[in-house]
């Protein structure tokens, strides 16, 4: 709602309370008769407010549709969003995969261009760091540091390619995770080592690994740690970080379902564990491992209180600080956090809820319709989430829900009940101040 219609609905608002505090005044000072019939007048307004607040109970903010954004019209198969309106996008085009980063609304740098013989298909992360430069790999042993322009002096969108040790082998990076303590920075990432997916730590990072002038001399003396054992014959997917010394990481196990039974139809379970790892050559190693009953994990959603939320698609993990952790029923297929730490679930195509967890708490929200699209890619910005997909007959779609929205006077749950607190103090005031009048009047007869 505009502005000026949001200030006209509050003077007609203020108006209609006038009239109705001196109305109500005016029936307390009758007889009983009519202070009954008042209060049954009030009674209906509260089931009628109840009835209309209900009645707008679908999440407000939300808009389906193609988006007006760079990428718009064209498939997003991944993105990390720093604002509502920057982000570093992996995209599908006529020639092959890009990747590039907007950095506001108009100002576009193509990182990797399909159409000039390379694309960037074997990609398989992008990781948004405290500085707000972006990690992916391209290629064996191999990082590209992609600088916000802001962490450049002349502010253009520059590239750093980080070459890691190849003495204990060659590997390529399917994730990595980031913890800051103080000044320094360390990574944990998921590695395919050959025959297995493994563990590995990077750092200490020292202070100022910002701009291309400084991050070598930063990573300098940063470690390269051996890969994890991966004596549990877990496949290793993705990693967060908890707090010091502790990181998230999930994948899955698979194994015949009977003796005898086809390697083809193997039994597949999602997995959770903590890891324990400080800065050093050493491996990375498993504090404790939890195994679910069926489906995979997505996504670990990072919170800013060092917590870590694994949704999957037939259960959602919580994992506390100290590694301690609390399950959840609810599945999904895409999940995201905002600037509030709530985690939110999102269904298949044909969904009509969202679910949102809050400190550890479900809440289901209705959506105006369900979803048309399959999740491709999902993110959250500065107060919006988008989703990113393709339905059935091929159409780009992107769902936008803008956070702040629900319970703002914006909107029509909101300004609901704003009118219904608003005529209720009113009426509350009015019955006091008329009641502290007679008991004075009748005091000094």
């Amino acid at each position: 709602m505009p502005l000026i219609e949001a200030n006209k609905s509050i003077h007609v608002l203020h108006s209609f309370n006038c009239a109705m505090a001196s109305g109500w005044r005016g029936y307390l000072e009758e007889e009983s008769e009519y202070q009954w019939i008042a209060m049954t007048g009030f009674l209906i307004f509260i089931l009628l407010g109840a009835v209309a607040i209900q009645g707008t109970s679908n999440l407000p903010g939300v808009e389906f549709g193609s988006s007006d954004a760079s990428h718009a019209e064209t498939r997003v198969l991944d993105i990390e969003y720093t604002s509502d309106t920057a982000f570093t996008a992996k995209v599908v085009t006529d020639t092959g995969i890009d990747l590039y980063m907007q950095t506001s609304s108009g100002s576009v740098t193509r990182i990797i261009d399909s159409a000039s013989s390379t694309d960037a298909s074997e990609m398989q992360f992008m990781t948004t760091l405290d500085n707000d430069n972006v990690v992916v790999a391209s290629g064996e042993n191999t990082l590209m540091v992609i600088h916000d322009p802001k962490n450049v002096a002349n502010g253009e969108v520059l590239i750093s390619t980080i070459q890691l040790d190849n003495s204990t082998g060659d590997f390529e990076i399917a994730d990595l995770a980031e913890r800051t303590s103080g000044s320094s920075t360390s990574w944990l990432m998921v590695t395919n080592e050959g025959s297995s997916m493994g563990l590995r730590g990077f750092g200490s990072i020292s202070e100022g690994a910002t701009s291309p002038d400084t991050i070598a001399s930063s990573m300098a003396t940063s470690i390269l740690s051996t890969a994890t054992d991966n004596t549990a014959g877990v496949v290793w997917e993705h990693v967060a970080s908890l707090s010091d010394g502790l990181w998230g990481a999930s994948g899955y196990l698979t194994y015949a379902t009977t003796v005898g039974s086809s390697p083809a139809t193997p039994t597949i379970v999602p997995v959770v564990a903590v890891i324990e790892w400080e800065p050093s050559i050493n491996a990375p190693t498993i504090k404790t491992m939890y195994t679910g009953d069926g489906g995979t994990i997505h996504s670990l959603v990072q919170l800013s209180d060092s917590t870590v939320f694994a949704a999957g698609t037939q259960g959602s993990t919580y994992i506390h600080q100290d590694g301690e952790m609390t399950h959840f029923e609810d599945g999904s297929v895409a999940a995201v956090a905002d600037n509030e730490d709530r985690v939110w679930l999102f269904g298949d195509v044909g969904s009509k809820t969202t679910v949102r967890y809050d400190q550890g708490q479900a809440e289901p929200l209705s959506l105006a319709r369900g979803l048309t699209f399959e999740t491709e890619a999902i993110g959250f910005g500065t107060h919006q989430i988008f989703l990113h997909g393709t339905d059935e007959q091929g159409t780009i779609q992107t769902l936008t829900i803008d956070t702040s929205a629900p319970g703002s006077i914006e909107s029509g749950r909101g300004f609901l009940n704003f009118m219904f607190l608003g005529v209720f103090t009113i009426v509350m005031v009015v019955m006091a101040w008329t009641a502290g009048e007679r008991l004075l009047s009748a005091k000094f007869r």
